[in-house]
Formats: structure tokens, sequence, C-alpha cells
């Protein structure tokens, strides 16, 4: 009979803490967060900034190839001081149109070369949309798991206060000493300053929470939280990580755009003493005081042929070329660090899964410790240390879980960001 006393308060003790508890608050849930933080963040104004700066030097770059058309005026007075009333009027209207005829295609190795700038820039903006996604995901759940880290020792707190209302009452009827209550006052009197502290710790999360977001004017204490970390996905297959990680992460991307332009820079170098041709037309109307007016036009072809540059083309070519080899060592380097970041992600996933069944038994074990550390000491058969340490030790298997739960989390979201996606939870269609 008593084994099924304890049982009961067991599962009543376990779904107290994770359903009881775990009531909604109205406020900002995880979704919404992500959603203000690639909305409202500082760093991707920026980003979108760079990338219409791009598009302009792009836009540039089409221009210089196009026909240029000229008009100017110049209107002139001269004479003579000694002569004042002879002064004489004169004036010139000039229309002039040039295009660039032939350059060897450097135009358009130009556009391509930024053209792929856009691309590196755009790329730029999705790896600061998922920096961004990533960090308020992180410091959502920090915040979450300060709350819950508030619960324990409110918990704790009031663990205390009950035990301590024991030990007076035993103590009044004389079946125990005055060391018991006094210990039981230190007790509570140590946890309450615990609380305070974790209360404090809320606060700067909340603070560390909306430097996420990239507002300062969001209310987040009423946050919407289950007071509950949920487990999330497991790693894929590890092989399958770095085959999408190789595809998607934005700085693999980056570097495949920065390839393709130091290799269209390359074939500009080579193409810097070649012949250039430029045409024009233009018209001129002049009229002079006293004179008829003039109209006179010009057609003109330029040929421009560099003889000798003093080897500035060699040097070009050979700077081209060594940035191409940088590239390469670059390349290599980058996918050491993209299978270090994806197996460390998933083994710190994997890991903290594990760690979360065996924190579960933990809890499940200090909840029946506390309670027969209890009963014995009502009893008579136990003492005062057996429940402060049973307390305590409820208290640190709670810790644990909540720990290993977060780590989960974070895990995951390390895992997302090194393979190149955004968490699963945010919705990017909806939310941009």
């Amino acid at each position: 009979m008593k084994r099924i006393i304890i049982l009961l308060l067991i599962i009543f003790c376990t779904s107290n803490c994770f359903a009881a508890d775990s009531v909604p608050v109205p406020g900002l849930s995880l979704e919404e967060c992500l959603t203000i933080a690639i909305t409202n963040h500082p760093s991707l104004r920026k980003s979108q900034g760079q990338v219409r700066a791009a598009e302009a030097l792009l836009e540039q770059t089409k221009a210089a190839n196009r026909v240029k058309v000229n008009l100017s005026g110049r209107t002139n007075l001269s004479g003579t001081y000694e002569n004042w009333d002879s002064r004489t009027n004169s004036g010139t209207l000039s229309l002039n149109i040039s295009k660039t005829l032939y350059d060897t295609g450097v135009n358009r190795l130009n556009r391509e070369i930024q053209g792929e700038n856009l691309k590196l820039v755009l790329e730029n903006k999705r790896s600061t949309l998922i920096t961004v996604a990533a960090g308020a995901k992180r410091a959502y759940y920090d915040l979450v798991l300060k709350i819950l880290n508030l619960d324990i020792e409110r918990e704790k707190v009031a663990n205390f206060e009950e035990h301590l209302k024991r030990a007076k009452g035993i103590y009044d009827v004389g079946n125990s000493s005055l060391i018991d209550v006094t210990k039981a006052e230190s007790d509570l009197a140590s946890a309450k300053v615990t609380m305070l502290s974790a209360q404090n710790a809320i606060l700067l999360s909340q603070e560390s929470l909306k430097v996420a977001m990239g507002v300062i004017d969001y209310d987040v204490v009423n946050i919407t939280l289950s007071t509950e970390l949920f487990l999330p996905k497991p790693a894929e297959e590890l092989n399958e990580l770095l085959r999408i990680a190789m595809s998607d992460r934005s700085d693999y991307r980056k570097l495949a755009y920065t390839r393709k332009q130091h290799e269209l820079s390359l074939q500009v170098a080579a193409r810097n003493s070649s012949p250039t041709i430029t045409g024009s037309m233009g018209s001129d109307l002049s009229k002079s005081e006293g004179s008829s007016t003039g109209k006179n036009y010009s057609v003109a072809v330029n040929i421009n042929v560099p003889v000798v540059d003093g080897g500035e083309t060699k040097a070009k070519i050979e700077g081209a070329r060594a940035q191409l080899d940088q590239d390469d060592a670059d390349e290599e380097s980058l996918r050491q660090t993209i299978t270090r970041d994806v197996r460390s992600a998933a083994l710190s996933l994997t890991n903290a899964l594990d760690r979360v069944k065996s924190s579960e038994l933990n809890v499940k074990y200090s909840e029946d410790n506390l309670t027969l550390a209890q009963g014995r000491y009502e009893v008579g058969v136990g003492n005062m240390l057996e429940v402060s340490d049973a307390v305590s030790s409820l208290a640190t298997s709670r810790y644990n879980l909540y720990q290993a739960l977060y780590d989960a989390q974070i895990a995951r979201t390390d895992l997302d960001e090194a393979i190149g996606h955004l968490p699963a939870e945010i919705n990017l269609e909806r939310s941009m």
C-alpha cells in the first residue's frame, strides 16, 4: 500500500511539473520572435542596402557601353574696355553622340563580374538572415531555460518552507532538536537568495532576446512559453548532412561566386592591351552678331591600340592567377571547416538527446527519494540532512533535464545553421 501511495505521488509531481506549470501566457511565441527578428533586425536592413548598391553597380557597368548623348551650349560676350559699345555677342550649341564599337568583350566580362558580385551580395543577405534567425532562436530558448530555472528555485523555496513548518511542528512536540529548525531556516534563506539570482537572470535574458530580435520596445516579459522544452528533431545521417552543407551553405556558395569573379578578372586582364574602337558624331550651330549662322557636323571613328604598357598587363594577369590559387586553398580550408561544424553540431545533438533520457529517469528517482526522506523524517527515523539533500538533489536533476533539453535545441539550431538552413520554426514566405 505504501509503494502505491509513493507511486501516485511521483506521478502527481511529474504531471504537475510538465503539465500544470505549462499553461501558456499571452505574449510572443518562438515563431513570432523569429518573424520580428527577420523583419526588424538592423543587419538585415544593411544587407538589403548592400544588395541595392550591387544592383546599381551592375547597372553602371551596363551603361558604360551604351550610346552617350551630350548637348552643350555656350554664349560669349566680348569687347574692349576702351570701346565698351563695340562688344560682340556669339553663341554655340553642340550635340555629340558617342558609343564604344569594339572592346574585345571587356565590358561584357565586366558585366558578368558585377553579376557574380550581385549573386554574392544576395547570398550574403541570405547568410545574414540565417545568422539572425539562429541568434533569435538561441536567445528565445535561453529565456525559456531561465524561466524554467526560476520555477525550480520557487519549488525549492516551497519545499524548504514546508519542511520548516514540519521541523517546527516536530520540535514543538519535543521530537527533534532546535538545530533541525535552524538548519531548515538556513536552507530556506539560501534558497530565497538563489531565487532572486534566477529572477535577475531572466531580466538579463529578456534584454538579450530584444537585441537578438533587433528591437528595444517589445515587451517580452509575458512571452508565450509552454514552460517546457520540447525535443528537437534528431540529426540526420552524417554523409547526407555534409552533402546538404556543401550545397546550401552560404559561405561555400559565396566562395564559388568569388572564384567565378576572379576567373573573369583574369580574362579582363589578358585583354588589357587589346585595341578599342569608338565612334562619335556631332553637330554644331554657331551664331555671332553681325554674321550668318554656321552649321557644322563631324563623324569620327577612333581606334586605340596599346603598344607598350610597361608590364601592366603581365602584372594584372599574374595577380589574377595568384588570386585563383588562393581560392583553391580557401575552398579546401572551408570544406574542412564545414565538415567540423556539421560533425560537431550533430554529435552535440545526439549527446544532448541521450542526456535527456537519462535526466528524465533521474528526475523520477529524485522525486521518489524526496518523498521517502520526508516520510522518514516525520516518523523520526530520518534526519534533516537527508531531506535537505533530497530537495537539492531534485532541483539539480531538474536543472540537468532542462539543460539537456536546452542543449538539444541549441545543437539543433547549430546544425541547421551549419548546413545553411533556417530554423524549422520559421515561415519565410509568411514573414517576408
